[in-house]
């Protein structure tokens, strides 16, 4: 059933974004961690077909939906056990720092997996990378001008509508510190979405 779920989803991502119109502005060149929200994620993976992506789904159910998504557009994809006890998560943290040092770029939902899952609240994840592999943090902000907003959802998940615009907009790069915390990241992202 996941599996029919996972192609089902592929099949409505690759319709629906390959339809869109794409204005992007300060795109990075270079390796990266991009940090936007997990509500707004639709559009990112038909878009960065042509970087060198690697996402981080966990191992649950909707995790194998994503992991499947990814692997249809070609990304390096390193699964995070939910449940895994705190070996198995370093294990497979090594394997995403192995990536991001050999030139892969990380897009990464702050909001989003393992829980607790709440709106527009980032989590750590994206600074411990950063500090790790000394990439820079680039927040990403996404606007949809016509689509579906999904208000049951805890992330509020938005599907743009076929033919509709989207502004992809990158913010300043941020090498994390030890002093750089989630809210600063939560700042960034707020600022892009009022841009």
């Amino acid at each position: 059933m996941v599996k029919l779920l996972a192609w089902l989803f592929w099949k409505f991502n690759s319709f629906i974004a390959s339809r869109l119109n794409y204005q992007v502005t300060n795109e990075p060149t270079g390796p990266a961690l991009f940090a936007f929200w997990h509500g707004q994620s639709f559009p990112v993976f038909f878009w960065a077909k042509h970087r060198k992506l690697c996402i981080h789904p966990t191992d649950s159910w909707r995790g194998d939906i994503l992991a499947f998504l990814a692997e249809k557009y070609k990304y390096k994809v390193v699964r995070y056990p939910e449940k895994g006890t705190p070996l198995e998560r370093s294990e497979k943290i090594s394997q995403l720092l192995m990536l991001l040092a050999a030139g892969c770029d990380a897009a990464i939902a702050v909001d989003g997996p393992p829980p607790p899952l709440k709106h527009h609240q980032a989590k750590a994840g994206i600074i411990y990378l950063s500090k790790k592999s000394q990439l820079p943090i680039v927040p990403v902000g996404i606007k949809m001008k016509r689509k579906i907003s999904l208000p049951w959802r805890w992330d509020k998940y938005e599907i743009p509508l076929p033919r509709s615009g989207v502004i992809i907009n990158f913010g300043n790069p941020v090498i994390a510190t030890d002093k750089t915390t989630t809210q600063e990241l939560e700042g960034l992202l707020a600022q892009l979405a009022a841009e």
